[in-house]
């Protein structure tokens, strides 16, 4: 079937829903502990960079130091670069400051954005080895990947370095067509080392690439000279990138990148349930990655990868001379393989944190998406094979409708708690529970329980034990999510003692703070229970008067 527009205009429309489905849900998600330091970070990056450019101060190191830097391991969260950080604060002061958007949602709008990208990406990536239909289907699986919608609505760095992961995958597949001056790949892949440390990896995808497509390009002479102006992209353009936006960089660079690398070779290991057991140390399963994407990526999205991949290993030689073609024979499966695997590789050794679960390898995806696409793709012409133009096209639109809907419709069921949620490999929700999957971290699920604090409270001066949630407390306050008359009462025993209410979010090894609880107030029983398909994940006890 002919289109009787440019099929990339299908990719530039998912990308701009993509962006306004993740902001829609954006404002429904909690706030994660975590992005309470980013907010702050994002305001302080913003404000040296615009008073940078009106001449405000200087680029002196004095000026970086107090902005971006410090004498502690986490001062000014120096211990993660800053673009993704800057980006939100400049969204905020830009759109919510000036034009009224919602505050939450201008400092998440960046991740937002980046999730758009990737959708487009995947989409672009997909059409040039495949077709339209893949393509369309690829990025759509993409989209409503339950988990990964959930981290792309927060204004944390999980969702934006798979997006600039897969975007320096992209770059540097197109720069293999033998441009005199690839500067993209090696651009795109420092934007990508100034989002997360993650990136770090990615030379062990793009480097295992170069070699076998050097080697089938030219033997021995292929492995150096196969595309080297790529690899100089990549030596010289990369850490320029990343030193151009990371002004901590601008002087000692050579300790501060050292320190950086160390502060994440050395990671605390917090707290994570997997399979009944809470695990707070290594070593850790080796299977932990493996059996997470299982159980957190659509049931059809894995059953269609897993077609997908071997159409693709029986079609490789005739994609391959359909690309050889095209000038563009540059080995795509090898490369999308060597990128989940570099991605998810390291959650293998059993020494990894695991603690964020699959946020950390949420790069290997588009891989598996893609993949997804080609199988349905497949599916669809079997089953419409031999029919009519007309019939072919029904039923070819209905058999890929009927995947993405059903991953659409985990989607739509899973926000905004989607870290509860899980597919049905593992039962859904209490499936999950019942496996002993993690149900709850970073405090997210605190803001279904503050409508029931205030209408409790009513006018009432009550402090609330707020647990994990915490950090973000004074913010569900002045967003006008919480009323001024419950103040957060402070921490552990001292704080519950000093409460009238008191919360517990769900973990494993949270279960303490309802023994403390029931200690203090003399009662076991909650008033109320937050639950996400009958599993309870926020507990709202009130003291006896």
């Amino acid at each position: 079937m002919t289109l009787p527009f440019h099929p990339r205009w299908i990719g530039w429309v998912l990308a701009a829903l993509t962006v306004l489905f993740v902001s829609t849900a954006s404002t429904q998600t909690g706030i994660a502990r975590d992005e309470m330091v980013y907010f702050g970070a994002g305001d302080t990056y913003a404000d040296w960079w615009i008073g940078l450019v009106t001449f405000d101060h200087g680029a002196g190191k004095e000026s970086i130091t107090k902005s971006f830097g410090g004498p502690g391991a986490t001062d000014h969260n120096r211990e993660h670069p800053p673009l993704v950080k800057t980006l939100s604060g400049l969204s905020h002061r830009l759109f919510h400051g000036k034009l009224g958007m919602n505050e939450l949602v201008a400092y998440r709008l960046p991740g937002a954005l980046l999730w758009g990208l990737l959708v487009l990406l995947v989409f672009t990536f997909t059409l040039e080895i495949w077709g339209p239909l893949e393509a369309t289907t690829a990025s759509l699986l993409t989209l409503f990947l339950p988990r990964a919608l959930f981290h792309a609505s927060l204004a944390c760095f999980d969702a934006p370095i798979a997006a600039l992961w897969f975007a320096s995958i992209y770059a540097y597949w197109r720069c293999l067509d033998g441009r005199r001056v690839p500067w993209l790949a090696g651009v795109v892949f420092g934007l990508a080392l100034a989002t997360k440390h993650n990136a770090l990896l990615l030379p062990f995808a793009l480097g295992g690439h170069y070699l076998y497509a050097g080697w089938l390009d030219g033997r021995w002479k292929g492995l150096v000279l196969y595309r080297w102006r790529v690899i100089l992209s990549f030596l010289i353009l990369a850490p320029l990138t990343l030193v151009a936006v990371w002004p901590w960089l601008w002087f000692d660079p050579y300790p501060h990148v050292k320190q950086w690398i160390e502060f994440h070779l050395n990671h605390v290991h917090y707290n994570f349930e997997y399979l009944g057991t809470n695990y707070n140390a290594p070593p850790f399963p080796w299977h932990v990655a493996l059996v997470t994407t299982l159980f957190t990526v659509p049931v059809v999205t894995l059953v269609a990868a897993a077609i997908g991949g071997v159409v693709w290993f029986r079609k490789r030689r005739e994609v391959s001379d359909v690309l050889s073609q095209t000038a563009t024979g540059r080995a795509p499966g090898v490369l999308l393989i060597l990128s989940a695997i570099a991605s998810i590789g390291p959650f293998v050794l059993g020494s990894t944190p695991i603690f964020g679960a699959e946020k950390h390898w949420m790069p290997a995806l588009p891989s598996l998406c893609i993949a997804a696409g080609v199988g349905v793709a497949w599916v669809a012409r079997v089953f419409a094979h031999g029919l009519l133009d007309r019939a072919r096209i029904a039923v070819t639109s209905a058999t890929v409708a009927v995947v993405v809907l059903a991953a659409a419709v985990e989607s739509a069921t899973a926000l905004p708690n989607a870290l509860t949620w899980y597919n049905a490999l593992a039962g859904e929700a209490p499936g999950g529970a019942d496996h002993g999957m993690n149900r709850q971290f970073w405090g997210v699920a605190a803001r279904d329980a503050l409508p029931v604090l205030a209408k409790v409270a009513g006018k009432k001066q009550m402090r609330v034990y707020s647990h994990d949630a915490s950090p973000a407390w004074g913010y569900y306050q002045k967003l006008g999510l919480l009323p001024k008359n419950l103040p957060d009462a402070g921490p552990e025993q001292q704080g519950i003692n000093g409460s009238q209410l008191a919360i517990v979010v769900h973990e494993k090894h949270f279960n303490r703070h309802d023994y403390m609880i029931w200690s203090s107030y003399g009662t076991v029983q909650p008033i109320a229970v937050i639950r996400v398909a009958g599993v309870p994940v926020v507990s709202i006890y009130r003291r006896p008067e």
